[in-house]
């Protein structure tokens, strides 16, 4: 029987009067706010919005401006987006034995100020989302605490940002991602981006090949996840083939320049960051390649050094009507004659900073606060291949492009195109990203080995 007792009022102990066991201890003075104002952003790129595993891309005047698909036909006049506000910290009150106690908040009474708006909000939760225009503002929290002996009112102050980096990729198959799609053909087709928006979203994205697998993509994925305060909108333009005067500032095939593409898209709104990638077209990258890939030493004799000769001659003047013709000469002899053919008319390399400066010119319209521009990677590895290209001719694939013709090439073309590109770059206060001729012989050159992703 006295054990039931004694254990009957251990178990009653916790409900008994404080006199009865400890006293609790007493507040013995005025609470105090322990409490910062803090904010973050939502993502906004790198979204997948139908969960099919890609990432979306729109390119979309409501998507630049925050807002809902369809919501502003006519145009949006203001960027709104979203943020939510926290609460964080607690409200504390000494007591007597010398401690603080946290006392529990009943209610968040926000005010917020700036960009001509005057909000007030209530919540019974540390925070607040709301959809707001870029700028900073003035944040008046007055929270309403429970004591033992009433509810207290407590104010603090703070502020916080509405920050979007709009970021908008221009320029040509580098750019845009050609060549790592966002799904490699596996039978069915290569995939590339999706609008996120309609089938003639997607249909665009793929005829000019993007991919948010691209280098300007992964900028912004990764702008994105630096800083939970900030968000990013992500605009890809970029076409594969693109020229300067033909895709970048001047239109091609039909589409409007990739320039005024982005200043319909963008409307008011400042740029942040131009990412571009150019000038590999104008000067006649892939014709290059073509010319050294069908000019062979064993195949054609008679004309390969004239051949070799007229591929870097185009090169630099833009004038790719040059050909050849082996004919027979009596009495036992065939020589190369130089004749001309229907080709392209390019700036080359004489053009090239011109046709840069037509750009610089083009750009101001976007009200840009940065333009990033990238110098052209080696695919020969630096010259140190055997011979390149001759994977992608077919069989018996007895053309492509040998040791000799490599090096030729790099310095005939390769490194007066990222000089010409420097170049550009200062004079037009651009940010030039260097060192990728040499960084991309290491893991991704024709004859290098398979870099380590950290995965098979």
């Amino acid at each position: 029987m006295r054990r039931a007792i004694l254990a009957a009022f251990l178990l009653m102990a916790p409900l008994l009067p404080a006199s009865a066991a400890q006293a609790a201890p007493v507040i013995t003075g005025a609470p105090t706010v322990g409490l910062v104002i803090d904010w973050e952003m939502p993502e906004r790129f790198g979204i997948d919005e139908d969960g099919d595993g890609l990432v979306d891309l729109p390119n979309t005047v409501e998507y630049v401006h925050g807002r809902m698909p369809g919501s502003c036909p006519s145009g949006c006049r203001q960027a709104l987006f979203p943020i939510r506000l926290l609460a964080q910290g607690v409200v504390t009150a000494p007591t007597s034995d010398g401690s603080r106690i946290g006392l529990p908040i009943a209610s968040y009474e926000w005010r917020i100020r700036g960009q001509g708006l005057d909000l007030h909000r209530w919540s019974s939760r540390p925070e607040l989302a709301l959809v707001l225009p870029e700028g900073e503002y003035s944040v008046a929290l007055t929270l309403r605490a429970k004591a033992p002996f009433g509810t207290v009112t407590l104010r603090t102050f703070g502020t916080a940002v509405v920050d979007d980096i709009l970021v908008v990729a221009l320029g040509d198959s580098y750019a845009s991602g050609d060549g790592n799609p966002e799904v490699p053909d596996a039978g069915a087709g290569e995939l590339w981006a999706e609008g996120g928006v309609d089938a003639a979203s997607d249909a665009d994205h793929a005829d000019a090949r993007r991919s948010t697998v691209a280098w300007p993509s992964r900028v912004a994925m990764a702008l994105e996840r630096t800083d939970r305060r900030t968000s990013v909108t992500f605009v890809s333009l970029a076409t594969s083939g693109a020229t300067i005067d033909g895709g970048v500032a001047g239109p091609d095939s039909g589409r409007p320049p990739q320039v005024r593409q982005a200043g319909t898209l963008v409307g008011a709104r400042r740029v942040d960051l131009v990412l571009l990638s150019i000038g590999g077209n104008d000067v006649g990258f892939s014709e290059v390649v073509r010319a050294l890939v069908d000019a062979d030493p064993l195949l054609d004799p008679v004309c390969y050094d004239l051949d070799v000769e007229h591929a870097f001659a185009s090169a630099v003047d833009g004038d790719w009507t040059r050909d050849t013709t082996a004919r027979y000469r009596a009495p036992f002899s065939l020589e190369c004659r130089a004749t001309t053919r229907n080709g392209k008319q390019l700036p080359g390399l004489a053009g090239l900073g011109a046709a840069f400066d037509r750009l610089a010119s083009a750009l101001t319209g976007l009200d840009a606060s940065r333009v990033v521009i990238t110098e052209y990677p080696d695919p020969s590895g630096g010259g140190t291949c055997s011979e390149i290209v001759g994977d992608a001719v077919p069989w018996p694939r007895l053309h492509e492009i040998d040791r000799p013709e490599q090096a030729a090439g790099i310095a005939g073309v390769l490194e007066p195109l990222n000089r010409t590109i420097a170049d550009a770059a200062r004079r037009h206060d651009w940010t030039l990203v260097s060192g990728i001729a040499a960084a991309f012989a290491d893991g991704h050159a024709y004859c290098a080995s398979w870099p380590d992703y950290g995965y098979p």
